[in-house]
């Protein structure tokens, strides 16, 4: 019998064991087998899930003005901060991927603060390399994150943070069929849910202008 543990996923158990096997579906099977191998390739794009050996390329990232201005928290990430960070993210609670398009690394994206029994987590994406900031790879990378997270984790509501006076990513998240929530008048960092349902129907019209 293998151990239920509590607040984890309904079907990832550390990310390897599979719990009601025979029940799987060929989907789910398939999402098990590619978080096992820490990869995700969906949209012609791969998620790498991040490992330890990669947390200083993401600090140098993260710590890039051209990225922080877009973040609430814009304190400069020392190495000690960083590693221990990646200490209470590297579980199954918290996925962040490592974006790799046409074999570069080239930014990030996430599901975090996973509640298993609510269903819900928080989303997040930057892309670091310039070359990439016009083009489709954040839209192919959010759409693999959004699948992995209703299908594989089985969460039934996604939210997502912005900042009110990035209006980019304002309208990138509404097309995706984000929500902002009641009473964000005067809130700098605003509050934004996708349900399942929304997503799945947004997601039908959405892949068609996938090159």
């Amino acid at each position: 019998m293998t151990e239920v543990v509590k607040n984890s996923p309904p079907i990832l158990r550390g990310g390897t064991s599979i719990t009601h096997a025979s029940n799987l579906t060929k989907k789910e099977f398939l999402w098990i087998f590619s978080v096992s191998a820490m990869k995700l390739e969906k949209y012609g794009i791969t998620l790498n899930r991040l490992t330890v050996d990669k947390i200083e390329l993401v600090r140098n990232w993260r710590n890039d003005p051209k990225i922080v201005k877009y973040m609430e928290a814009r304190e400069y990430i020392t190495p000690e901060a960083q590693q221990k960070w990646f200490e209470t993210i590297d579980n199954d609670n918290n996925y962040f991927f490592i974006i790799e398009y046409d074999k570069k690394e080239i930014g990030v994206v996430n599901i975090k603060n996973i509640n298993y029994q609510q269903q819900i987590g928080e989303a997040g994406i930057y892309i670091y390399d310039n070359a990439y900031l016009n083009g489709d790879v954040s839209f192919r990378a959010t759409l693999c994150i959004l699948d992995f997270s209703f299908e594989a984790l089985d969460l039934v509501r996604v939210i997502i943070h912005v900042l009110c006076d990035n209006k980019r990513a304002i309208q990138y998240n509404l097309m995706f069929g984000f929500e902002k929530q009641p009473n964000q008048e005067g809130v700098y960092n605003q509050l934004y849910h996708l349900e399942r349902k929304r997503y799945f129907e947004k997601r039908a019209f959405l892949t068609n202008y996938i090159n």
